[in-house]
């Protein structure tokens, strides 16, 4: 969705709103399952947009770096509950 939301011409305002769509119902799908951990709504979809935005700047950083490290220090952020 990243290369999407970076590339859409400023003209085509269904596909920016589509783009945008799927940002949110992914945000929310993860939101969802935090919820059903015991978070309260705010703070699942706090951390549901850190997961969202966290991931997406990775998937950045691993393609310039050619390598899945930062993928798995954000695993390891996310799961030793550095951010919480």
């Amino acid at each position: 969705m990243q290369n999407l939301a970076n590339e859409l011409p400023s003209i085509d305002a269904d596909l920016t709103k589509r783009v945008a769509r799927g940002f949110a119902d992914t945000t929310e799908i993860i939101s969802d399952h935090f919820r059903a951990c015991g978070h309260p709504k705010s703070r699942a979809y706090s951390i549901a947009n850190a997961v969202v935005a966290a991931a997406e700047g990775a998937r950045t950083v691993a393609r310039l770096q050619r390598s899945s490290a930062v993928f798995d220090a954000l695993t390891t952020a996310f799961v030793t509950g550095h951010l919480e």
